[in-house]
């Protein structure tokens, strides 16, 4: 049964291991000092906490040693080196060489293409940046006066089929427009005149020649008089006798008479 693959530990140099390395180290001098403290007596090491410390560093690099088939340093794998014996002390001391690779007149011909069409490119939205404002201006103040321009024809049309249906369908060129008058549109026309019934000629005359007291006393006489129309009509449709319409009536010709003494 094939045993199952973990990803190795990445390291991008041996220096990174180095590192690692050597903070192990310091830790654990660090807890010797913890439990082992230093005697006031310097001439002479201590040998117990000299002991324990030559076994915590041999712990230290055997395990280190132990790991060197699940590191990979820089994408190299270095179990193929730890079958021929590569110790821990080899890593350590390995140090980084650089490798330069040989000038390909091809590759730098496709970076430079690259770049010459990334510099185009660039060109070609910034002048897009300066002219779709002005062109999109442009389109739409034309779509404006094209929209403008059909709502006057369509203006015209429906004056011209206005005039056609004042003259009874004559033709339009021979007329001038200006000769519109109310004489005419009282021949042609009479339906579109508003006809207010005035009561007398005498009324009639005061409405068109009096002053401005008369004509506002005939107004509100003429108010009365079709405010009593309306209202008769419905007291006749709801009652019988039609004694409240009298009221209205004789109240608003009191209010009349008051307003022409004024």
């Amino acid at each position: 049964m094939q045993a199952p693959h973990h990803r190795k530990i990445e390291l991008q140099s041996t220096a990174d291991l180095a590192y690692l390395y050597t903070n192990a180290l310091n830790l654990s001098r660090q807890k010797l000092d913890l439990h082992f403290p230093p005697s006031a007596n310097n001439d002479s090491d201590d040998p117990m906490k000299a002991r324990v410390r030559g076994l915590v560093d041999e712990f230290i690099a055997k395990t280190f040693t132990s790991a060197i088939p699940s590191i990979s340093i820089n994408g190299l794998d270095t179990s193929a080196a730890g079958k021929k014996g590569i110790e821990l002390a080899d890593l350590l001391s390995m140090r980084e060489q650089v490798e330069y690779e040989p000038y390909d007149s091809q590759l730098a011909a496709r970076v430079t293409s690259l770049y010459a069409q990334l510099e185009s490119l660039t060109t070609t939205v910034a002048q897009m940046r300066r002219d779709a404002p002005v062109k999109a201006a442009k389109k739409y103040a034309k779509m404006l006066r094209d929209a403008l321009e059909e709502d006057d024809k369509q203006v015209a049309g429906d004056g011209a089929d206005a005039d056609y249906k004042l003259y009874g369908g004559e033709d339009l060129d021979s007329k001038d427009a200006a000769s519109l008058d109310w004489a005419q549109i009282q021949q042609h026309r009479p339906e579109w005149i508003l006809d207010v019934p005035f009561g007398s000629q005498r009324e009639r005359e005061r409405w068109c020649d009096g002053e401005i007291g008369e004509v506002y006393a005939d107004g509100l006489k003429t108010l009365v008089r079709l405010q009593g129309e309306a209202t008769l009509g419905k007291d006749d449709s709801d009652s019988e006798d039609g004694n409240g319409h009298s009221r209205k009536v004789e109240r608003a010709r009191q209010a009349a008479e008051v307003v022409e003494k004024m």
